[in-house]
């Protein structure tokens, strides 16, 4: 039986930190107009996924429409379009998205959709627990996913919380700060 030397060990300890590390998360992007107009966007983010078809979250907010977000939800490997999404949290909470943007979906390369979504949707997404999404597309299918659950946080669930802040920041609010993960109440809701 061959014996490690402690560099082995030690390259051995990187490797697994690096294989068990979660997915990175796009970087949230913020700019101003020439009219003052506060811009924050986030590129798509996905679920959980068990299936190569996993649902995508994209935000876009400006201060002119303060209350709302274009919130677009995608679906890769499908060539069908996305007609709606439903958000569930906790045992009873559900926000069904079914009215589109006028605001067009970003082109991600697969079919997606954008729907105006009120602000404490993208709160929800960020730090409600027991969440999950269903798409729903025009062939009258659907794919599920989790958005957050005791076990896993979505990289979708993580982007929001980061878009969140610095919406709170354009804002003028206080910001939680990625840490914040609500608290006893919030599991009242």
């Amino acid at each position: 039986m061959r014996c490690m030397t402690a560099g082995g060990i030690v390259v051995a300890f990187v490797l697994a930190g690096c294989a068990s590390a979660p997915p990175a998360t796009p970087p949230v992007q913020q700019s101003a107009n020439a009219d003052g107009v506060k811009v924050v966007s986030v590129a798509p983010a996905s679920a959980v996924c068990s299936q190569p078809r996993c649902p995508t979250l994209a935000a876009y907010w400006s201060s002119d429409r303060a209350g709302l977000v274009v919130l677009t939800v995608g679906l890769p490997y499908q060539s069908v379009e996305v007609t709606g999404a439903d958000f569930h949290f906790g045992n009873s909470a559900v926000v069904r998205l079914r009215l589109r943007s006028s605001a067009s979906a970003p082109a991600l390369g697969y079919p997606a959709s954008a729907f105006d979504a009120p602000l404490n949707l993208v709160d929800a997404l960020a730090y409600k627990p027991n969440g999950w999404m269903r798409v729903h597309t025009a062939d009258g299918r659907w794919v599920d996913e989790v958005l957050m659950n005791g076990e896993d946080r979505a990289p979708a669930s993580a982007t929001m919380a980061q878009f969140l802040s610095v919406v709170e920041s354009a804002r003028g609010e206080p910001v939680r700060g990625e840490s914040y993960r609500g608290g006893v109440l919030d599991l009242l809701d």
